[in-house]
């Protein structure tokens, strides 16, 4: 079965959307709830992206948590089992062909804004339209870029200030609030400008731009795993009605909120029927 340039399998309960694009595979899985996969040791490394939902990564010497908005670089050969939530999972995948050095080491990416781009290139596995390939090409190399600027950044410094954690956790907590500037500045005791640079120079946007895509990462969620109305979900993402929202949404993802929860409730369906 089809999805755009990719194909749609499902086996043991899991639905993965795949394809592949100039020297990259890429795919969307969805774990049905309290789904446990059995250890075993990656062929080839990758980049893991949690959509919705949340997993525990249990490897030989500890366990990870990951719920949305967080992600992991995966090296080859790393053993390790997993279980998902009693919500499930949705996974997006990010496979290189060739080595990519940000791949190497095993590494927990939280509130790094991934999310925003993981969703974008979910929507363009389903897309059907002849620049969906090159769209999802696009999105995969913007992800290994951030996750590179990422895992350097580790290197270099091992943490960010706890103020710049402070911060982005601010404007997760008022996604629908659009905290400005200077208010998040405020509550983490820092300077304006001092926290633009920072901030930019660690997740490579704006504040102002980090919280719009927080915004949309969260309604694209709201739409995708519920039925609540978009006019209500517009509402509570921050934007001024419906109208907007749509607008905006359709510029940014590439089809309608209405389509996108169409399409997402489809695949869902299908998660749970068995294969």
């Amino acid at each position: 079965m089809g999805a755009g340039f990719a194909t749609v399998t499902r086996e043991e309960g899991v639905t993965v959307t795949s394809g592949d694009v100039n020297g990259f595979t890429l795919a969307e899985l969805q774990f049905p709830p309290g789904y446990v996969q059995r250890a075993f040791e990656p062929d080839s490394s990758y980049l893991a992206l949690v959509l919705d939902g949340a997993m525990e990564k249990t490897f030989r010497r500890r366990s990870l948590s990951f719920d949305r908005g967080s992600a992991l670089t995966m090296p080859a050969g790393t053993r390790h089992s997993a279980r998902f939530s009693s919500r499930g999972a949705r996974i997006v995948i990010v496979k290189p062909r060739g080595v990519s050095s940000s791949l190497e080491q095993l590494a927990e990416l939280r509130g790094s804004g991934f999310a925003w781009l993981a969703w974008r290139l979910a929507a363009e596995l389903r897309a059907s339209d002849a620049g969906a390939p090159l769209a999802a090409e696009g999105f995969a190399l913007e992800l290994l870029a951030a996750t590179t600027r990422e895992v350097n950044g580790f290197r270099r410094s091992g943490r960010r200030p706890a103020w710049l954690h402070l911060a982005e956790e601010l404007l997760r907590a008022n996604v629908g609030n659009c905290v400005g500037l200077g208010e998040v500045a405020s509550a983490v005791g820092v300077h304006p400008a001092y926290l633009a640079r920072v901030f930019k120079a660690h997740y490579g946007v704006s504040v102002g731009e980090y919280g719009r895509r927080l915004r949309l990462a969260w309604a694209a969620t709201e739409i995708a795993r519920g039925d609540t109305p978009l006019a209500t979900v517009a509402t509570q993402a921050g934007f001024a009605d419906q109208s907007h929202f749509t607008r905006f949404f359709k510029r940014h993802v590439g089809i309608t909120p209405a389509r996108y929860r169409a399409e997402a409730q489809r695949d869902r369906r299908g998660a749970f029927q068995t294969p």
